[in-house]
């Protein structure tokens, strides 16, 4: 994996994000997570830790699909402007 371009990273992402099942997927274990959530009772603070992780992960895997994109934009504008 250490030999991944960011250019093909990107392309990656951007094939996933455009996914429909994978779309379809997240919106699913997105709803599954508000479902643990709404299931955790006032003083359970173990299990609200943990729904807490679970939504954290969620979240850094949709930001790191973001950034890749980003990225990869940001140093071909970098590589056109120095031209």
């Amino acid at each position: 994996m250490n030999d991944i371009t960011t250019r093909d990273r990107a392309n990656a992402a951007k094939r996933l994000a455009e996914n429909e099942d994978f779309r379809l997927i997240m919106k699913s274990i997105e709803a599954d997570i508000f479902t643990t959530f709404r299931a955790v009772n006032i003083g359970e603070t173990d299990k609200l830790s943990n729904v807490h992780a679970l939504s954290h992960g969620f979240d850094l895997v949709s930001t790191r699909i973001a950034k890749y994109i980003e990225q990869e934009r940001f140093e071909a504008q970098k590589e056109f402007s120095e031209e």
